[in-house]
C-alpha cells in the first residue's frame, strides 16, 4: 500500500496554522531565515518548497541569496547577525555549500534555540528528517495498521514498543539523509542495522528488515530480491534520471512485496518540509516565553 507524504505533510501543515494563527493573536510571527550560497537547481528548489510551506502556515521566510561564493569571515559574521536577530526564530544554512565553506563550521554560528535543522550539539530539535520518519510510522501503525488516530506525542510508548519488536534496516548515512535518520532511531534505542556502500553481505541485511529506510540516492538499490514480503519501505534517497526525480526502488516493483511504502516524489519529502515548520513554530514558542 502506498503512503501519501503530501497528505501527511498537508494535515501537518493544517495543524501548524492554526498554531501560528494563535501565536499572531499574540502579535508573534515565525520568521524562517534561509541562506543560500550559489545557484544549485536542486537546492533552488528545495528552497522553494520550503517557501510554500511557510506561507501555508502563514509564516514568513526571508532567503538571503549569496550568488556568488563569499569569503568565510562575511558569511560566518551574517549568520551570527541573523542569530542575534529577536525577530528570526529560525535559521537554515542551505547544504550543500561550496567546497571552500564547511557546512558543519558555519552552523555553530547558528543560535542553539535557531538551530530548526537539528544540526548541532545538544540541539533542542529532532532533525526534520528524522521526525518525518517517525510521523510516517505513526500513520503506518496506529491508521493502517491499528484504525486509530495517531496521538499527539510522536514519540509514543505505544509506538516505541512496537518499533522494538521490530529490525529497522537503514541503509545510507549521509550528512543529509542517513545520519539524522539514524542519530533519531538510536535516541529512542531502536533495534537498528545501519549499512553503507562499503557493508558486506547487504542483501541479506536488507532481506532480514522489516522495516527497510533507503537514504542512498542511486536507481533500484532495493528490489525483490533484497526485500522480504510484508517488510514495510521507507524512501528517502532521490536522483534525477532524464530530467525525472527517482528513489531508490521501482514502485512498481517494489508495490508486488512491501506491505506498505513511500513513493518519490510526494514520500517523505514533503513531510520533512512540513517537520521543519514543525521546529520553527516550536522555536518561535521557546523564544516568547
Amino acid at each position: 500500500m502506498i503512503i501519501d507524504g503530501k497528505l501527511l505533510a498537508r494535515e501537518i501543515l493544517s495543524s501548524l496554522k492554526s498554531e501560528v494563527d494563535q501565536l499572531k493573536r499574540r502579535h508573534y510571527l515565525p520568521h524562517l531565515a534561509v541562506v543560500l550560497v550559489g545557484n544549485d537547481p536542486a537546492s533552488l528548489s528545495y528552497v522553494r518548497q520550503k517557501r510554500i510551506a511557510a506561507e501555508a502556515i502563514g509564516a514568513k521566510l526571508s532567503l538571503h541569496h549569496f550568488k556568488r561564493t563569499p569569503d568565510y569571515q562575511k558569511i560566518a559574521e551574517f549568520i551570527l547577525h541573523l542569530s542575534k536577530d529577536h525577530g528570526i526564530h529560525g535559521i537554515i544554512l542551505q547544504r550543500p555549500l561550496p567546497p571552500s565553506l564547511s557546512a558543519q563550521v558555519l552552523t555553530r554560528r547558528v543560535s542553539l534555540i535557531k538551530d530548526i535543522d537539528g544540526f548541532l550539539p545538544k540541539t533542542p530539535f529532532t532533525p526534520p528528517l528524522g521526525l518525518a520518519i517517525f510521523k510516517i510510522l505513526n500513520h503506518i501503525y496506529f491508521q493502517q495498521i491499528l484504525g486509530r488516530e495517531m496521538p499527539e506525542d510522536d514519540f509514543s510508548k505505544t509506538l516505541l514498543s512496537w518499533l522494538k519488536q521490530q529490525k529497522i534496516v537503514l541503509i545510507g548515512r549521509g550528512e543529509t539523509g542517513g545520519k539524522p535518520i539514524a542519530d533519531t532511531l538510536t535516541q529512542h534505542h531502536l533495534n537498528l542495522i545501519i549499512l553503507n556502500s562499503q557493508s558486506e553481505n547487504q542483501d541479506e541485511y536488507l532481506k532480514s528488515g522489516d522495516i527497510i529506510i533507503s537514504a542512498v540516492g542511486k536507481h533500484q538499490i532495493i528490489g525483490t530480491k533484497n526485500t522480504r514480503p510484508g517488510a514495510i519501505l521507507i524512501g528517502v534517497g532521490i536522483h534525477s534520471e532524464k530530467g525525472k526525480l527517482r528513489g531508490d526502488y521501482d514502485e512498481k516493483e517494489i508495490a508486488t512485496v512491501a506491505r506498505f511504502y513511500t513513493p518519490i516524489p510526494g514520500g517523505v519529502g514533503p513531510v520533512n518540509v512540513a517537520c521543519l515548520m514543525h521546529n520553527l513554530v516550536t522555536a518561535t514558542k521557546l523564544q516568547i516565553r
